[in-house]
């Protein structure tokens, strides 16, 4: 029968449906390879018995007679029967074939007549189930015929080089043609063939470029390449600052229709703090900066949150120490902000005006009192705290502009001061946000008036987090179709068309596109203007329609290497120019758009370190489409714009990206690569952290012991947080501790003395203050606050005198004790030094209450 490879057996479905007809399906080995199920298609003939059954070929054993033949029968229409063949031996790995025969009348053996002649026998192999890397299918091809490839010069690479390449072939294919003259058609086509084929060996060159690091041009390339080598090449961030809204009126704005500006030209006549875009139009775009609200909520701007005032509680001369993290405001705290919500003064067309309250009662001739300011404070909010007037002179000129603090509120109580009845508000912000310098609130003002200067420093609500950036809308057109297939399935089958999609590489017309990394909610004010530039996104966002899932909703990406084949990510690549270029998935890692889908972006322009504008830079506020009636606002940032970066250039990247896998510590082996992972992970709460191994008698122990920042222990949050991180990174067979370092209390005494025009009250009082855990009231620290000390870092005599000798009105210092508390003397005052564990950290308390904590003991003589 002759061997035909078909991709559509329809035969076969004819022979199973013949009645009179049968045919073998398929044949299986069973285990003991002795024992072989042939399936028919269809029911099985009544008349088969082992002399209808023959095997043929094998190469080492041949000649495999059939013992015995069994049929077995199915009722059901649907299923085959078939039949169990038994072999006397078991084949080798070579192919057999089974056949069904039948004796002519001369006795010779010859096809079965109700078999069809296609499918009278089937090859199989005895060691089917023998383990195999291969296919068991075989492989049915028609390999197409190899045409012979032509001589060609692969040295020519330019114009002139083809020039002659392209004569040099057509002598040999056309003898008669040697026509050279300049105006020939031939002639004419042979220039434009060798210019064609130099402009594609440049494109080769310049792909062969960019193949590799060191002699990529483009910065894409120079991208993708440090990419693969864990190193995330940056294009910048944008900038961020805090704007305050002074107001005379209760208003709502909403964030999608504002923006504020920096200030331009004053030669341009702009009347007042609130403009209109067409009043914008007026204004080149060079003399300003955008910047956008961060948030998407409403904005609540309330007018007795335009200044508000510091309570002392009837006190003088007052100020907020440096590292305070409470406050008292004069005002009445409003927690329902439902149901006293503020008067809109915002009007779209001519809707009329909302009167405010005060107003409204004044109108009625009702009397009117002199309330407290209304203060619609909640947790989250942010407050500016400001020097407005000079304390020592009371004028504003003479204000220190360094004296300005933005914190996020984490507790607010309202209260009265039973003293007077004035309604006050305790506010408390975060640790994050302690004031960095001690913020005056009174002062005693110069001679000869020596009058007390209230409201030195004030706190500006209406708080505003905005950054650099104005939002755009553009179209990006449609998926082209690359091609259009049409498959066919089978005969009498409707094809199938498949339409594969185009090159689609938008790029974005407005440059350069912002880059912010997201915000996390609650962050403290002191790191919400603080980016890490490598986690920055590109502010855009795209809708695709028709979308294939439903959802139109596209994202960006830094990379897709970690996307899925359904997610609907993209990645903004950024060209040499600033110029962003838009890069899909292909259906691998991440979705491919389908071809004729429609695509329109959302994002915005503007990055880098032009967003790093000074205090009192942002002075005007722009509304799209609302108009503001009725109201006065001032605009300004009391703080500097801060966070904006420039892209990185590629020659840095050049240099660090191949070095940069052996610095990223991926995988914990050592007991130095646990703690060099937590100072990594948890750098902004641990300041240090050690490890080492222990033997169990079972197995290793990873002992890591951390000192957190501004505690003597680690409460167990953190604990558990790193040993939650560490796990991802640990060695397996390590097991995980983690502590708080070992304290060791001391025991110190030291001999003093003082100048004779000294007092020994004083300069005992400084050297307390001076060898204390505390931090100082001008934001020093003590010689023996915890992030003073660390790990293993012994005390040094040395070093105990010469702080204590630095302090005036000292003549001589001896410390006579140097010692662990409650264990004796080890020769340290001879040594020079007390030493400490490489988990140790030393301990002074020198409370009385715990002397077990470290005792201090100063005997100081002279002075008076």
């Amino acid at each position: 029968m002759t061997s035909l490879i078909c991709h559509n057996d329809i035969r076969r479905e004819d022979v199973r449906r013949n009645r009179r007809l049968n045919g073998l399906d398929y044949l299986e080995v069973d285990p003991d390879q002795v024992t072989l199920s042939v399936y028919f298609l269809g029911k099985a003939p009544v008349n088969l018995d082992k002399n209808n059954v023959l095997i043929e070929g094998g190469r080492r054993i041949r000649d495999i007679g059939v013992e015995d033949v069994t049929i077995y029968h199915f009722e059901r229409v649907e299923l085959d029967d078939y039949m169990a063949v038994t072999v006397d031996r078991i084949g080798d790995f070579s192919t057999y074939t089974l056949r069904v025969v039948e004796q002519n009348e001369q006795g010779e053996w010859q096809p079965h007549s109700a078999f069809d002649p296609r499918y009278d026998r089937v090859d199989f192999s005895f060691k089917v189930d023998c383990p195999s890397d291969l296919d068991c299918k075989p492989a049915a091809i028609c390999p197409p015929e190899v045409e012979k490839e032509p001589e060609i010069n692969y040295l020519a690479k330019d114009y002139a080089s083809f020039h002659q390449l392209i004569l040099d072939r057509l002598a040999l294919v056309m003898p008669d043609w040697k026509e050279r003259h300049v105006p020939d058609i031939g002639i004419a086509l042979v220039e434009l063939l060798a210019y064609v084929g130099d402009y594609l060996s440049y494109y080769q060159d310049a792909v062969a470029t960019e193949a590799y690091l060191d002699t990529a041009r483009r910065r894409i390339s120079v991208r993708r390449h440090a990419r693969l080598v864990d190193y995330p090449m940056h294009e910048g961030c944008n900038a961020r600052a805090w704007v305050c809204v002074e107001t005379d009126s209760d208003l709502t704005l909403n964030p999608e229709d504002t923006y504020f500006i920096t200030g331009f030209n004053e030669t341009l006549q702009v009347v007042g703090s609130v403009l209109s875009e067409d009043d914008l139009r007026q204004i080149p775009s060079s003399l300003y900066e955008i910047f956008e609200p961060m948030s998407h909520q409403e904005i609540q701007l309330y007018r007795d949150h335009s200044k508000i005032h510091f309570y002392t509680w009837g006190d003088k001369e007052c100020c907020l120490p440096r590292g305070s993290t409470r406050a008292t405001l004069i005002g009445e705290l409003v927690k329902d902000t439902q149901s006293e919500k503020p008067p809109c003064k915002l009007d779209d067309d001519s809707k009329p005006d909302a009167v405010p309250l005060n107003k409204w009662m004044a109108q009625q001739g009702k009397p009117r009192e002199n309330p407290a300011p209304k203060l619609h404070l909640k947790p989250g909010d942010v407050l500016v705290f400001e020097e407005v007037i000079g304390p020592e002179t009371g004028h504003s000129g003479d204000a220190d502009p360094k004296h300005r603090h933005a914190v996020r509120l984490t507790q607010i109580e309202a209260g009265i001061d039973p003293l007077n009845g004035q309604p006050v508000v305790e506010i408390v912000w975060a640790a994050e946000d302690a004031l960095l310098f001690p913020l005056c609130l009174s002062s005693l003002g110069p001679a000869p008036e020596c009058e007390i200067i209230e409201n030195v420093s004030i706190a500006w609500g209406n708080v505003i987090l905005v950054d650099h950036g104005q939002t755009r809308d553009e179209d990006l057109g449609s998926v082209p179709v690359g091609e259009s297939v049409e498959c066919c399935k089978g005969e009498g089958v409707l094809s199938d068309t498949i339409v594969i999609p185009g090159y689609y590489r938008p790029h974005l017309q407005y440059m350069p596109m912002t880059f912010s990394q997201p915000l996390a909610p609650g962050t403290p004010a002191s790191r919400a203007l603080i980016q890490d530039v490598h986690l920055a996104l590109p502010q855009i966002s795209l809708d695709g329609v028709p979308a294939r899932s439903g959802d139109t909703r596209w994202v960006p990406r830094s990379d897709l290497l970690g996307s899925g084949r359904d997610d609907q990510h993209f990645v903004a690549e950024m060209d040499n120019d600033g110029r962003a270029h838009l890069r899909f998935g292909d259906d691998e890692s991440g979705e491919q758009p389908d071809a004729g889908m429609t695509f329109h972006a959302r994002y915005r322009v503007g990055n880098g370190v032009t967003g790093n504008v000074g205090a009192k830079a942002i002075s005007h506020m722009v509304l799209r489409k609302t108009q503001l009636s009725g109201s006065t606002l001032r605009v300004r940032n009391p703080l500097s714009a801060q966070g904006g970066t420039a892209a990185e250039p590629m020659a840095e990247v050049k240099l660090f990206a191949p070095h940069m896998f052996r610095k990223d510590l991926q995988r914990a082996i050592i007991a130095d690569d646990y703690a060099t992972i937590v100072q990594r992970e948890f750098k902004d709460k641990v300041q240090r952290a050690a490890a080492k191994l222990r033997w169990t008698g079972s197995w290793y122990e990873v002992l890591v012991a951390v000192d957190p920042f501004g505690q003597e222990e680690a409460d167990s949050e953190l604990l558990d947080a790193i040993v939650r991180r560490l796990h991802r990174y640990r060695r397996i067979g390590h097991d995980l501790v983690v502590k708080s370092a070992r304290r060791v209390p001391l025991d110190i005494e030291m001999l003093v003395c003082v100048f004779p025009n000294y007092l020994r009250g004083h300069i005992k009082a400084a050297l307390l203050d001076l060898l204390s855990n505390r931090t100082l009231p001008d934001g020093r620290r003590g010689f023996f606050h915890p992030d003073n000390l660390t790990f293993g870092e012994g005390v040094y005599l040395g070093k105990l005198v010469a702080a204590a000798q630095a302090i005036e009105g000292i003549e001589s210092v001896r410390v006579t004790r140097l010692q662990r508390f409650n264990e004796p003397a080890n020769q340290e005052i001879e040594n020079g030094v007390l030493p400490l564990g490489p988990f140790e950290i030393a301990r002074l308390d020198s409370d009385p209450s715990v002397p077990e904590n470290g005792k201090l003991t100063l005997d100081v003589r002279g002075g008076r």
